[in-house]
């Protein structure tokens, strides 16, 4: 370096607290921008003790108490809580986690070491580090240990410490592996917890059991205040209507005024009503606040304000990982597209890229109306595909010819597949969709006019991640119902157990009078926590008897002697809301409840099962409900497609009259008076 570089050259700037706030507030926006009132909640920070979760602990440190109350994603900021994970991979791992919280103390931080189990990952007495594939099972035990200890906190917002190198490195290595445009994503700032999909209160639930408590974190109805203050305007407007009519306008009359989005279903006399099932949400986010900052300014960070950091001595073993390898490169020495600039400049394009073909094809399906009909009780979607190519006037507006269509039609092919793979996130049992490389067979029979050659026969059903999709042919439209594929034959049938003795016998449910069916030594208990069945269902079962329970699809031998100890108009019901809601095979992968009972021989493996209620349909033998209770909900899903009309398209109720701007009305008159004078030449003429 040159004497006068030297005199210009500047180090790293330390992060400022207000740049820091301005990276959070740019992170974690609302996730729920309808809720009215917010309780303050406390926030978690995921630490290693390295130097980049030591200098985002400190900031957040500083950053609560310069500004006391700042709002995080839904809430108020409340404290913070630093989770540090002990792997129990090194032998002075635990006494260096104690010295993490030690420094966390030192700054004014709540510190919580959690040790990592390898019981059942390494088996007992087995070393986990020998281990082949250590990284990815160490990965999802320390999620999940985190969204373990998240839950307990009561918070859901948690901060990791990822960084602009870590950006670079992640992406590079995506494309090195040769990853097309959406592998350059890299990390996300915000998302949801993963490797946790299975525990209630951590991935995309909760939500509702929020809303139960007296004073709930979210609160989506009017305050207590503001509702008073309602009513005594209202009173006097409308001359003192009924409390209980007003009531009814303001939406806060029953669970689903609590909600902004949530499942709605059309009354239809001909059929027996089934209320739809709740659709949980919420659960923790996972945020990144500081992938805008280098490496260089964190520990610039930690050194001027004294903060003491620890070195994972792993980190700089090259030959260890390939990520090691590439953060030990160097610079000078690398292709000019693979540098850090020009690998984040790609990572940019491919998010902005990726960004506007979500949003056109959620534009597509909101403006077609695609979502006709979902219903959560029987895990059914009803879907109509128009055609993606404009319609016969528009094509001549726009003078579209063959060539171009030909041209366009891998970019409606795109639009296609991701508004297939939204559609398949509905129903699918898997944890994750298809990706949408992997959709092209698919969107050929959805979408026969982009396929490679057109097809002129029918459409046939065909099966997709574990979703059934069966035409429905009509002579004006087709239509797609997608529903949970039959379960192989080869395969185990998905099975939850909930823990009870399987040497207790339930008693007898409908013969026992209501007056004796609870004695003083049966207490309820409290609601077990909710179990994800088939990745589609969240059940949870309470009851005051020691009981083992089995969630269960509806298995066709269970269904004769469950039907013949319903009562008569019971069993009409059923056999109605079968025939509605889950025609054909769909009611045999519904969720059914069983009790589970030791056989004649005593044996541990052969439990005898009694089918006792469909928790979706809310049908249970008589009796059932003196011993126990049970709950269903659906998983997340994206409410925000549902309910919708096609645009252009008369509703009920309201007249649709074609809207003219201002210019087209000018055009019009201009066009028609040019015809006028166009007339009278040639009749002069």
């Amino acid at each position: 370096m040159s004497p006068l570089r030297r005199v210009f050259h500047h180090g790293p700037k330390p992060i400022s607290v207000t740049e820091f706030r301005d990276a959070v507030e740019a992170v974690c926006t609302p996730r729920f921008p309808s809720a009215r009132h917010a309780r303050p909640r406390g926030i978690a920070l995921a630490v290693s003790g390295g130097v980049d979760s030591m200098a985002m602990a400190y900031l957040f440190s500083t950053l609560l108490k310069t500004w006391r109350g700042i709002r995080i994603a839904d809430n108020p900021a409340e404290g913070a809580f630093a989770i540090i994970i002990d792997h129990k991979l090194r032998p002075e791992s635990t006494q260096e986690a104690s010295s993490v919280a030690r420094e966390l103390k030192n700054m004014g931080l709540k510190a919580v070491v959690k040790p990592l189990n390898w019981g059942k990952a390494a088996g007992q007495g087995q070393d986990p580090g020998a281990l082949p594939n250590i990284e990815s099972v160490a990965r999802r035990l320390r999620y999940r240990m985190l969204g373990a200890t998240c839950r307990f906190l009561n918070t859901t917002s948690l901060f990791f410490a990822h960084h602009r190198d870590d950006q670079y490195e992640t992406v590079l290595m995506r494309h090195l592996s040769g990853h097309s445009y959406r592998g350059h994503q890299g990390i996300r700032e915000a998302n949801a917890i993963p490797e946790c999909y299975d525990m209630h209160g951590v991935y995309r639930s909760g939500l509702l059991d929020d809303q139960t408590h007296k004073t709930p974190f979210l609160s989506f109805k009017p305050p207590n205040q503001q509702l008073r203050r309602l009513r005594w305007i209202m009173k006097h407007e409308f001359d003192a209507q009924p409390w209980d009519k007003l009531r009814s306008f303001l939406g806060t009359s029953d669970m689903s005024g609590h909600f902004a989005r949530h499942v709605l279903r059309q009354v239809d006399p001909r059929v027996p009503y089934l209320t739809p099932l709740n659709c949980e949400d919420g659960g923790i986010m996972v945020y990144r606040p500081l992938l805008r900052f280098d490496k260089d300014r964190l520990r610039a960070t930690c050194e001027a304000n004294g903060i003491k950091w620890f070195e994972d001595p792993t980190n700089a073993d090259a030959t260890l990982t390939l990520r090691n390898s590439l953060r030990h490169m160097d610079p000078n020495a690398q292709a000019p597209e693979h540098r850090k600039e020009a690998i984040l400049a790609m990572s940019r394009e491919a998010k902005q890229r990726i960004r506007l073909e979500e949003a056109e094809a959620r534009r597509w399906l909101l403006r077609e109306a695609v979502v006709q009909d979902f219903d959560p009780n029987a895990g059914t979607l009803l879907a109509e595909l128009p055609s993606l190519f404009p319609s016969n006037v528009q094509r001549r507006r726009r003078r579209c010819t063959e060539a171009g269509r030909e041209a366009r039609k891998p970019r409606y092919r795109l639009m296609a597949a991701i508004a297939v793979r939204k559609l398949i996130e509905f129903v699918t049992p898997d944890t994750h969709p298809p990706s949408v490389a992997n959709l092209e067979n698919v969107v050929n029979r959805l979408f026969p006019q982009l396929g490679p050659e057109p097809q002129a026969s029918s459409p046939k059903a065909f099966t997709m991640a574990g979703v059934f999709f069966d035409p429905i042919v009509t002579p004006s439209c087709t239509k797609w119902l997608l529903s949970r594929a039959p379960y192989p034959s080869m395969k185990l049938l998905p099975e939850r157990k909930l823990l009870g003795r399987l040497s207790y016998r339930l008693p007898p449910l409908a013969d026992q009078p209501a007056e004796q069916a609870t004695s003083s030594n049966h207490h309820w208990r409290s609601w077990k926590t909710a179990k994800l069945w088939d990745g589609r269902y969240w059940v949870r079962v309470s009851a005051c008897v020691p009981a083992r329970f089995h969630v269960l699809p509806f298995l066709p031998q269970h269904a004769k002697p469950f039907r013949r100890a319903l009562a008569p108009k019971q069993r009409d019901r059923l056999e109605q809301v079968l025939k509605h809601y889950a025609p054909g095979k769909i009611r045999y992968s519904l969720p059914a409840l069983y009790s589970a009972e030791a056989g004649s021989s005593g044996e541990e493996g052969t439990p005898t099962l009694r089918l006792l209620a469909l928790p979706s349909l809310g049908i249970h033998v008589p009796g059932l409900e003196r011993w126990v209770k049970y709950e269903a909900r659906y998983r997340w899903v994206d409410a925000s497609l549902l309910g919708l009309g096609r645009r252009g398209t008369q509703r009920p109720g309201l007249g649709y009259a074609r809207s003219w701007t201002r210019s087209r009305r000018v055009r019009r008159r201009r066009q028609a008076a040019h015809g006028a004078r166009k007339a009278a030449r040639n009749s002069s003429g």
